[in-house]
């Protein structure tokens, strides 16, 4: 017999959102798998009152070395997020355009550059 005091219904438990700090770990072992693991991608998340700050670096475990690249803030429902990048924040409204702007990140100048020296100098 069910509990009468409980007001819960029974899927409250079911869920399959995936959050902004999954998306930024998966690319960041990406990166990892990549480099041979000279340079890897790190996630670092702060949640101060509602708020949820994850900051995404690059980073060279061999020269205690981590370089942030940027960070997003949410409150508890994702979305609408601020991305901050080259000091420049900007809403993302949805998971899609979230993935989408990464891409462009990722493929950016700027990113290949912090990268590129920084794998030169594990390997000097």
């Amino acid at each position: 017999m069910p509990d009468s005091n409980d007001f819960w219904p029974a899927n409250i438990a079911d869920s399959n959102l995936t959050t902004p700090a999954t998306i930024l770990k998966e690319q960041a072992t990406l990166l990892g798998e990549k480099t041979r693991q000279l340079v890897k991608g790190e996630v670092v998340t702060q949640a101060t009152g509602d708020i949820f700050v994850h900051y995404f670096y690059i980073a060279a475990p061999t020269l205690n070395y981590r370089f942030e690249l940027f960070k997003v803030s949410h409150t508890v429902n994702f979305y609408p997020l601020t991305l901050t990048y080259l000091n420049s924040a900007r809403p993302i409204k949805s998971e899609e355009e979230f993935k989408e702007t990464l891409k462009q990140i990722f493929a950016a100048q700027h990113t290949l550059n912090v990268v590129h020296s920084i794998l030169a100098q594990v390997r000097s």
